[in-house]
């Protein structure tokens, strides 16, 4: 898990370092963002993960227009609380009290970004795609780890400090019951 972590950033860093006069005033950018993420996610009558943590983006856009970009970002939500009344091997009728424990929620992203400008440096956007997410519970068997796919929306107001940097409070949610409130950074080539 470390080690996909590492990648990334190195891929991500990668892309940052190449030359103004490699990409050439391109349209591409990469990003992180920072923040906060709250879950209140039911699996089932037994699984549910309940709390907020620190989490963190870190992803790569392409600007089609002033109006309109695509970005794909992967994103780490943090060790969340979670609870099982039913863990494998156990009889849920003989299991009275419920097993705190730890679950990892990672997620990779496809989106499509409509902007509006409200003047030269500020603008306001929206956000709508698709999210493919993974949990691992910790600390208790594997049979609770799931994974799917759900729809990602979300809101904010972008500062363009310059041509190439631009900051960004961003407010985004996932129907499978997570939302994220953060800060974002921005480099555009």
């Amino acid at each position: 898990m470390l080690n996909n972590k590492l990648s990334i950033v190195a891929g991500v860093l990668m892309l940052a370092m190449l030359s103004d006069t490699a990409i050439a005033q391109s349209d591409f950018y990469v990003f992180g963002t920072f923040g906060n993420t709250n879950s209140d996610i039911s699996f089932n009558a037994q699984n549910r993960i309940d709390g907020d943590n620190d989490s963190y983006a870190l992803g790569a856009g392409y600007t089609v227009n002033r109006n309109f970009s695509l970005e794909a970002a992967y994103q780490d939500f943090g060790s969340q609380n979670a609870t099982t009344t039913c863990p494998p091997g156990f009889s849920c009728v003989a299991l009275v009290l419920p097993l705190l424990t730890k679950a990892d929620l990672t997620a990779y992203s496809l989106s499509v970004i409509g902007s509006i400008p409200l003047t030269d440096r500020f603008d306001v956007f929206g956000q709508v795609g698709i999210t493919s997410w993974d949990v691992d519970f910790k600390g208790i068997s594997s049979a609770f780890d799931t994974s799917g796919e759900d729809l990602l929306y979300g809101a904010g107001l972008r500062w363009s400090i310059d041509d190439h940097w631009k900051v960004s409070a961003e407010y985004g949610k996932v129907d499978l019951g997570f939302d994220t409130a953060g800060i974002g950074v921005s480099y555009h080539f």
